[in-house]
């Protein structure tokens, strides 16, 4: 199926074709004036056969000076159609842009409360990943410490913000250095459990988690 022509291509269209039909007609008004001149010599000057060439000249000049007012007209109001329909569609692109402004804003408010969310329950998770090391630690085991915590956390932390926009306010972290809270968790929640399996099984003593 053909694309439907818009607007402004129509309006153009037609502004094309009358623009020229407007010099056709200038071309052949310029000729028949380059034939008057001799026709008009011959005609005043007693060549009576000149007469009759002279008058359809005439005649024809005259409706060619009518259809170029006509054009002329036609032309100006092309021209003025071929505006009205650029500017209805810059207004159209105008609203859709602004359409699309307002969803993008819509966006922006949900991703931003994301973002707050997130890192609330960001940080409401480390406090208590840090208060259960805490409780490991007053129970016998001195893995994992505080410190391991504050150095894999860092790490998981800056692994993470090398992908946002603000990785340029960090040091970078080459990719083999960077951690995961969940992996490394894991590994300490699995070393615990160890931990306390043997201590059931020995039936007591304190040590450390491997």
């Amino acid at each position: 199926m053909a694309k439907k022509q818009s607007e402004i291509e129509n309006a153009q269209t037609i502004l094309n074709a009358l623009t020229a039909k407007q010099a056709d007609l200038a071309e052949a008004r310029a000729s028949d004036e380059a034939t008057m001149a001799s026709v008009s010599y011959d005609a005043h000057t007693g060549n009576q056969k000149s007469a009759p060439q002279l008058e359809t000249l005439r005649d024809r000049a005259i409706r060619r000076d009518v259809e170029a007012r006509n054009l002329d007209s036609a032309i100006e109001e092309a021209k003025r159609r071929l505006t009205a329909a650029q500017e209805a569609e810059r207004q159209a692109e105008e609203a859709r842009v602004a359409s699309e402004l307002q969803e993008l804003a819509s966006l922006m408010r949900e991703v931003g409360a994301k973002c707050d969310r997130a890192l609330k329950q960001f940080a409401e998770g480390s406090d208590e990943l840090r208060k259960i090391i805490a409780a490991t630690n007053q129970r016998g085991l001195g893995n994992p410490s505080a410190q391991q915590l504050q150095s894999l956390g860092e790490r998981a932390i800056r692994g993470v913000l090398v992908n946002t926009p603000y990785a340029k306010a960090f040091e970078h972290l080459a990719p083999r250095e960077r951690q995961d809270f969940a992996l490394f968790t894991a590994a300490w929640a699995s070393a615990i459990e160890r931990f306390a399996s043997q201590k059931l099984i020995k039936g007591g003593g304190k040590e450390n988690a491997a």
